[in-house]
């Protein structure tokens, strides 16, 4: 019998970003398998790596349900695909273990936010892949806030550097929800697909991550409203760079 197939661009839109972060992700975690700068966080670079790389796997087949997959048959394995949605920053090697360590603390964190809204979706693939994600990036997220204080408290150049790749990182992250308008997320929204509004992910993930940043005196452009109890953006995203298509900034 035939699969049945879902018509649904913004859902295949959004899996294509998760997938392709994930794998990119993993690609340049697997470097520092060898590179880390301790024998511990090389065993743990090594283990993150299997873990992205094994998310990314999980994800790449649903793409195959969808008719836009159809029209675009190479770009539903990895190693065939030349659309490549995932943020910009991941298209260079990192620079140094700071940049790892950014990237796990910034943009896995984000992506993890995204799938802990996805926990109780009404597309039961992704439903089910969702939970198991969020379980295995709790390890990583321990792991990214441990060296992002590890890092800044090490002052100095270690802690200027460790600056540096977060700031390189900040704006894409933030913008990787997308828009508060964006269509596609405001349908997946109101399909029950993830139970937030881009708006409402950015707030969820600064709670997660300003505690840290804040507590390290790591200067970003976020306040805490102490009225409404929420960390709010306080300088605009540059959303004249994003590209909707491959949810990447310009």
């Amino acid at each position: 019998m035939a699969s049945v197939r879902i018509d649904h661009a913004a859902l295949f839109a959004i899996l294509s970003s998760l997938a392709d972060n994930k794998q990119a992700i993993g690609r340049r975690y697997a470097y520092w398998s060898n590179g880390a700068p301790a024998l511990e966080a090389a065993v743990a670079a090594a283990a993150m790596t299997q873990d992205e790389l094994g998310h990314a796997r999980t994800l790449y087949p649903l793409l195959d349900d969808f008719t836009q997959a159809e029209a675009h048959p190479g770009q539903i394995e990895p190693m065939t695909r030349t659309l490549h949605y995932h943020i910009a920053v991941l298209d260079k090697d990192f620079e140094g273990w700071s940049d790892f360590v950014a990237t796990n603390f910034l943009l896995d964190t984000a992506i993890t936010t995204f799938f802990e809204a996805a926990q109780n979706s009404t597309y039961e693939p992704l439903r089910q892949r969702a939970r198991k994600i969020v379980q295995e990036e709790r390890l990583h997220e321990m792991h990214g806030e441990g060296w992002v204080r590890r890092l800044a408290k090490a002052g100095g150049a270690v802690r200027a550097t460790l600056v540096a790749s977060l700031n390189k990182l900040w704006n894409e992250v933030l913008c990787w929800f997308g828009p508060n308008d964006d269509p596609n997320m405001q349908q997946l929204y109101r399909e029950g697909i993830i139970d937030a509004t881009p708006d409402e992910l950015r707030s969820r993930y600064l709670k997660k991550i300003m505690p840290t940043l804040s507590s390290l005196e790591i200067d970003v452009p976020v306040t805490f409203n102490a009225t409404t109890k929420i960390w709010e953006i306080t300088s605009p995203l540059p959303w004249n760079k994003w590209d909707a298509v491959s949810r990447r900034l310009a």
